[in-house]
């Protein structure tokens, strides 16, 4: 289905991003997946991919903190590769606090990563698309109706990505969607406290945590359906009346 596509994915070595690059390699596209912070997870995964569904896979490094570390990288896929088909921003970054605790600098962070690094994602690899192509942000209901208090600082960076989609969609070649998902089941929402994540479900009335599978599916759907160019998609896990 995919298999003349070059498809690069930010955050992609576990959760949503692998998901996404699973999906991506089951369906023989050339993917380019990128890490930060686990070199060696990086490249384990990119290798139990290949020999699992025998793609072309590349594995670089990205700090969206930096323009430079985002320059970097288009200019070595421009090298490598000249184009790329599909961009989908998935990596971010959250540092929850109550507000009376949460610092400038931590709050500005998330909002370098998310929002800024986002941007510039945009900004660098839309010079490598052309109007066939498709950007896709992954964001987060918590940028609509869901955020938690805790969360302000993230909140804010989700809403800011949901903004600026609509806003580059009238700019550039390639269509760019948002994707929003309420919660979903990956390693984070695994490994975090269980309580604050069952009453934050209950808070917003997800009966289930989405499973990471989904997000690509609805990235399927939305390629194959011609979906409107600066769409905001939700995805709410079941929700109770």
């Amino acid at each position: 289905m995919y298999k003349d596509k070059i498809v690069l994915v930010t955050g992609a070595s576990k959760g949503i991003g692998r998901a996404i690059i699973e999906f991506f390699s089951i369906n023989k596209a050339t993917v380019i997946m990128t890490y930060y912070s686990n070199l060696d997870l990086s490249n384990k995964v990119k290798d139990e991919l290949i020999d699992k569904y025998g793609n072309k896979i590349d594995n670089y490094y990205l700090d969206l903190h930096s323009e430079e570390s985002i320059n970097n990288l288009y200019k070595e896929i421009n090298n490598t590769y000249g184009h790329i088909d599909i961009l989908i921003n998935n990596a971010s970054l959250s540092i929850d606090n109550d507000i009376s605790e949460l610092s400038k600098e931590d709050f500005m962070e998330v909002l370098e990563v998310n929002t800024v690094g986002t941007f510039l994602m945009i900004k660098y690899m839309s010079k490598l698309m052309d109007k066939s192509g498709f950007i896709f942000n992954i964001s987060s209901t918590d940028g609509i109706d869901t955020g938690s208090t805790i969360s302000i600082n993230y909140n804010v960076s989700k809403a800011g990505i949901n903004c600026m989609t609509e806003t580059l969609s009238r700019i550039i070649e390639p269509k760019v969607i948002t994707i929003c998902p309420n919660w979903v089941e990956t390693e984070v929402t695994k490994n975090m406290n269980q309580e604050y994540l069952t009453n934050e479900m209950k808070r917003i009335n997800q009966v289930k945590l989405i499973k990471k599978e989904k997000i690509p599916e609805v990235i399927n759907e939305l390629i194959n359906n011609d979906v409107v160019n600066g769409s905001i998609i939700r995805i709410d896990g079941d929700i109770s009346e």
